[in-house]
């Protein structure tokens, strides 16, 4: 095998976490009478709560407590939505996680989440998180994606193979900047946004699922 190390994003790649945070959102919205729709958070899809706090102060008029409460009620929600089962695993992951151990490629796990959530997702799920070789959060960080901060950690954390043996499975239009700014080549694995054009030219891949990136990988490296 001419690879050495899988980097996985988490929401949108592992799990299908992005339909969790949007019921959550819509909740809150609710709730707080305000005017919100998935085609407005798609837009937030790997970019973090810091910058999305910031792009919706602006948005809703500068009203910064309506913004905090919103994100405040929205994470209240979170977690009784994966408690409910409502969090599952993205097709494939078990597969292709079976096939990196099958064939010693080492796999880690590089997401925009806090390491407080992705702990409380991986105990809420069958996913065993020893197998990751290092998990790095937006706690471990400065800057969030579309910056490389994140998957520089990782890649450093788990060696430093050379990067062209290295591959960053993102589904975020942000995520793949930052493994394009990371110089890390990129497979895209949409969740909730199609890719253009332009930004496929920007992946080695984009593919249906990750039994597709499994295969992708058995014939390419």
């Amino acid at each position: 095998m001419n690879l050495d190390l899988v980097i996985f994003d988490m929401d949108g790649v592992i799990f299908d976490s992005e339909k969790v945070y949007y019921e959550a959102n819509q909740i809150a919205a609710d709730k707080l009478g305000m005017d919100y729709s998935l085609a407005y958070y798609k837009q937030f899809i790997g970019a973090g709560t810091d910058a999305m706090r910031a792009q919706m102060i602006e948005d809703y008029g500068g009203d910064a407590q309506l913004i905090d409460d919103f994100l405040r009620i929205s994470e209240e929600n979170v977690h009784p939505l994966v408690e409910a089962g409502e969090l599952k695993l993205k097709p494939g992951f078990v597969e292709l996680s079976q096939y990196l151990q099958a064939n010693d490629i080492a796999y880690t796990l590089a997401s925009s989440n806090y390491k407080s959530e992705i702990e409380f997702f991986l105990e809420h799920t069958d996913v065993d998180p020893v197998a990751f070789k290092t998990i790095i959060s937006a706690d471990d960080v400065a800057e969030a994606k579309p910056a490389p901060d994140i998957f520089n950690k990782a890649w450093k954390k788990s060696g430093a193979p050379a990067k062209e043996k290295t591959i960053v499975i993102e589904d975020s239009f942000n995520g793949i900047k930052a493994a394009n700014n990371a110089e890390i080549p990129v497979i895209m694995v949409p969740d909730i946004i199609q890719p253009t054009e332009e930004q496929r030219k920007t992946t080695v891949a984009v593919l249906d699922d990750l039994i597709s990136v499994r295969e992708y990988l058995k014939n390419n490296y």
